[in-house]
């Protein structure tokens, strides 16, 4: 592997490390808005108003969808640097293609979302599947 190649896989990582920090928080905003819902269902006070929790929703959905971009990004760059050393590409066109997927399903989670009220905000964040 060239020392160009190194170095681009090198950034390609590092853009990944950035985005896998960025994924755990947006798990934890998603555990955040589920025990939100807990409280409102045992009639506790709350940590959001409804109006809060779906912009919360709805910015952690934009988030995540951002993410499944710059992914899909990190697989062209590996995908590239593997063409041009002449590796094996199946293993890098699945990932892609699984990268492709989980943008569709991202899009609908937050077109979802977008149609949510603030009175079942809290079903659509962590539907159940």
């Amino acid at each position: 592997m060239s020392k160009y190649h190194k170095k681009e896989e090198v950034n390609a990582i590092n853009i990944q490390l950035i985005a896998l920090v960025a994924t755990v928080i947006t798990a934890i905003i998603s555990i955040i808005i589920t025990y939100n819902q807990k409280l409102e269902i045992e009639e506790k006070d709350t940590l959001f108003t409804p109006k809060d929790s779906l912009k919360i929703t709805l910015f952690n959905r934009k988030l995540i969808l951002i993410l499944s971009f710059v992914f899909l990004y990190v697989n062209f760059i590996l995908l590239k640097i593997s063409k041009e050393e002449g590796e094996d590409l199946k293993p890098y066109n699945l990932q892609i293609i699984a990268s492709i997927l989980i943008i569709a399903s991202g899009l609908i989670a937050l077109y979802v979302v977008s149609l949510s009220t603030t009175e079942n905000v809290s079903d659509v964040e962590n539907p159940i599947v």
